[in-house]
């Protein structure tokens, strides 16, 4: 059986001009895994990483701790299958449409520009929206497109990786969570809830023989935890 280590970024720049790009507490959560995966003498026979400049980032830490220690260095396979969906434009394009059809929304969206619960409430409904709207004719991906794409990056990787390998993948919440979907075989419902709790720097195993698909441990967090400081466990 192989091994794979789905890696979710350390935390980004959410509130920021620039999202994808690591806080400064993100670029500390990314150290203290790299810390973590040295300790335990954790070395991967290859990586996959997806574009986005928050994945580079934190597999940057753990490149620069592995080559400090003089492990060996694993070829990195960058693929944007692995990528999360464009949640901007998915904001952008679906609140107006909804407050369109429910004039009221428009006050929740308001409050979510200044308070986090009612973001994230509000966050939800819109996401929920977008998996249940296959027939969008705008420039947004849809779930299913994204799904599949996430889901076929993983098969590439378990045909091509083969058996008695460990292998790395820094990616974002969404991808991970649709890796778990087709390893238990959740609803879309459920797997899009599931993406809400997945804390940044956390390590999702899954265990693969063949077209066997099977989770072996999710959302670990070990490594942020001893340092006992409740900051550094962060959702956004």
């Amino acid at each position: 059986m192989s091994t794979l280590y789905l890696i979710r970024h350390a935390q980004a720049s959410f509130g920021k001009a620039d999202y994808d790009c690591l806080s400064d507490l993100g670029r500390q959560q990314s150290k203290i895994l790299a810390d973590h995966f040295h300790n335990l003498g954790l070395e991967f026979d290859t990586i996959y990483s997806g574009s986005l400049l928050r994945h580079e980032q934190t597999l940057a830490a753990y490149l620069d701790t592995l080559a400090a220690s003089g492990g060996k260095m694993p070829f990195v396979h960058k693929k944007d299958a692995f990528n999360e969906y464009d949640s901007e434009n998915i904001l952008k394009t679906l609140i107006p449409e909804m407050i369109r059809e429910k004039p009221a929304f428009e006050a929740e969206v308001t409050m979510m520009l200044t308070d986090k619960r009612s973001f994230q409430m509000v966050y939800e409904k819109i996401m929920r929206e977008w998996i249940n709207s296959e027939a969008l004719k705008k420039n947004i991906e849809t779930w299913t497109t994204y799904s599949e794409r996430v889901r076929a990056g993983l098969n590439e990787i378990m045909a091509a990786e083969g058996t008695g390998k460990k292998i790395a993948v820094f990616t974002s919440g969404g991808p991970i969570s649709v890796c778990v979907q087709k390893a238990l075989s959740l609803s879309d419902e459920n797997t899009l809830q599931l993406t809400w709790q997945i804390i940044n720097a956390s390590v999702t195993r899954l265990k693969y023989s063949n077209n066997r698909l099977m989770l072996s441990g999710f959302n670990d967090v070990t490594h942020l935890a001893l340092k006992k400081n409740s900051r550094l466990i962060t959702y956004r």
